[in-house]
């Protein structure tokens, strides 16, 4: 027997798990857990809650799934990179499900994530010296197959854009721009109206970072009166739409006139062209008014300037315009065809046509700009005589439907299109920077897609348990901050380095990107493992070696480039799970 013959032992997939692991540790989570979730007297084991909820971050992040019944069987495969990550032996049952599931419980309960996420918000804003002058406010729901448990229950019928047909909670959430990395989330019923979550949300940004200065930016819904009296009382901006409930269609055409009839001059916003010589694009357009508001706030009445820009975007009014030719096209296709007869209907006559004509003008929207005219078309023509019936002429009738464009209309419709009005107490704003900043709104979508999205998967919800399921929004907020900081230190420095990174697109290794999302730079860890060698009685643990790209992500990430040569040398000589902690 050759005793030096190698023997292969064991291989474990190491892949991102060493740098969402450094990610985890910059963020401080498990410190700040073991801070607000002591270990209880019952708890089991070396690895504190604090230790437990990290690792369950690196399976969420890792594997894109919150299941908790899946990831001790994780913890199994991937025990010898996890041990050597937290510097103490980890085994399968420190995460067993029923674990998991209290855990939960405690996050979800009272106003324990709260008091961390506070301390939570502080410490990130301090080690990311990340800036704080603009938050983003917005809610989102999340449905599920579970039924509704009780009247004032989490789970609740109420609106929703993805499916009004089953039962859902509500997310509310405030981020920091531009990075958009959660700074509060509050877990709602699913019937919650959103006007009432804003001021919540503004409060408890104040707790986390303190007084100052800030921009608040939100949808047409944070317009509420009382929401922005809140923010001017307190010396802070806000900046939002104005919906129709707030400024009527006809005050806007009052407003407008001046505009239309060449009295009001306008500003413009542009941005240089795409190539080199080519003309600036015009953004935007827009002059703004003052308008003087007063409101009662915490039994106080305090008065202060609004400032309202009219605002008409190019590319708003560009797709408005494409759309109501569409419409027009449609419209006058539909009422052409009318009189056709169709195979197994009757004939429409005059009163048939007329009515299904107004009805499909109505429906498209467009009363006043098209017009149409039935008319009969008769037509006679000769028959041959035929047995006993002599030769005669017979009039046939047929029906057509004239459409005439009624063009200055459709061109009123037109001039109206592409323009918002935005609201905002900040009066040194420019029309830029109104323009801008709540073009960014977007940083909170990416983040909804996130957390319901392929990402952090949290639809569809496999918990019954309305208290879990609000620790569980909770958690995946956490996860949701280091994505977001992942991505933000490796634009960061590609923007101070005016650089763009290259070979993070799957059969594009040429494609260069200077807005790496974290997603991407994770997948190019994938392919690093572990493997564990058996050479003449003695294990021997090798580490696949890191290519060009993935040492430099690292250098991106301000991480150490032999981040990852620890694992080997910490890695366990047994991996023996032989009873529960």
């Amino acid at each position: 027997m050759n005793t030096s013959e190698a023997t292969l032992v064991r291989v474990e997939v190491v892949a991102d798990l060493p740098v969402l692991w450094a990610s985890v540790q910059r963020m401080d989570v498990v410190k700040l857990c073991n801070q607000h979730m002591p270990a209880p007297l019952h708890w089991k084991g070396p690895l504190t809650p604090g230790h437990i909820l990290a690792v369950w971050l690196l399976y969420i992040l890792s594997q894109s799934d919150h299941r908790l019944s899946y990831v001790e069987a994780w913890v199994a495969q991937h025990q010898g990179t996890l041990s050597a990550l937290l510097g103490q032996p980890i085994f399968p049952k420190d995460l067993h499900d029923d674990r998991l599931a209290d855990l939960l419980s405690r996050l979800g309960t009272g106003d324990l994530f709260s008091l961390l996420e506070r301390d939570l918000n502080r410490h990130l804003v301090r080690v990311y010296d990340l800036p704080d002058e603009v938050v983003r406010i917005d809610s989102t729901t999340a449905n599920t197959y579970q039924d509704v448990q009780s009247e004032g229950g989490l789970i609740q019928f109420g609106h929703s854009k993805d499916d009004p047909d089953l039962p859902q909670l509500k997310v509310a959430c405030a981020v920091l721009d531009p990075l958009g990395m959660p700074l509060c989330t509050a877990c709602l019923p699913g019937n919650t109206a959103d006007d009432p979550t804003y001021v919540p949300a503004i409060q408890s940004v104040r707790q986390s970072l303190g007084p100052g200065n800030r921009l608040y930016v939100g949808d047409c819904k944070m317009a509420a009166l009382p929401t922005r009296a809140f923010v001017a009382a307190s010396k802070e901006r806000y900046l939002c739409p104005l919906s129709e409930s707030q400024l009527s269609r006809e005050e806007r055409r009052k407003l407008l006139e001046p505009v239309w009839s060449g009295a009001q001059a306008l500003q413009e916003v542009r941005r240089p062209g795409k190539d080199e010589g080519d003309p600036d694009e015009l953004v935007a357009a827009g002059f703004w008014l003052d308008v003087p508001l007063q409101a009662t706030v915490d039994g106080k009445q305090i008065e202060w300037t609004e400032r309202r820009w009219l605002v008409r975007s190019s590319a708003y009014a560009r797709s408005g315009e494409e759309a109501l030719e569409r419409k027009l096209r449609e419209a006058e296709e539909g009422l052409h065809e009318l009189p056709v007869r169709k195979q197994g209907k009757k004939q429409r006559f005059y009163q048939e046509l007329q009515q299904a004509g107004e009805a499909l003008v109505a429906e498209k929207g467009l009363q006043g700009l098209l017009c149409f005219t039935v008319r009969a078309v008769m037509t006679q023509k000769k028959k041959r005589a035929y047995k006993d019936k002599p030769e005669r002429v017979e009039t046939e009738v047929r029906f057509e439907v004239e459409v005439t464009r009624q063009e200055e209309a459709i061109q009123e419709r037109k001039r109206e299109m592409g323009w918002q009005v935005y609201a905002t107490n900040g009066l040194l704003l420019a029309l830029a920077a109104v323009v801008w900043a709540y073009r960014g709104q977007y940083r909170v979508e990416d983040g909804w897609s996130r957390l319901k999205g392929k990402s952090l998967c949290l639809t569809p919800l496999f918990l019954q348990d309305e208290t879990r399921i609000q620790g569980l929004v909770y958690l995946l907020s956490i996860a949701l901050r280091a994505l977001t900081l992942v991505e933000w230190v490796v634009r960061e420095n590609l923007r101070k380095e005016g650089a763009c990174v290259r070979g993070l697109y799957p059969g594009q290794p040429g494609r260069k990107t200077e807005r790496p999302s974290t997603e991407l730079l994770l997948r190019v860890f994938a392919p690093i493992s572990i493997s564990v060698v058996c050479v003449a009685g003695q294990n021997h643990v090798l580490l696949s070696p890191l290519s060009p790209l993935q040492l430099h992500l690292l250098k991106l990430l301000d991480l150490p480039p032999d981040l990852y040569d620890s694992i080997p040398r910490h890695f366990p000589k047994s991996l023996l799970d032989t009873s529960e902690p």
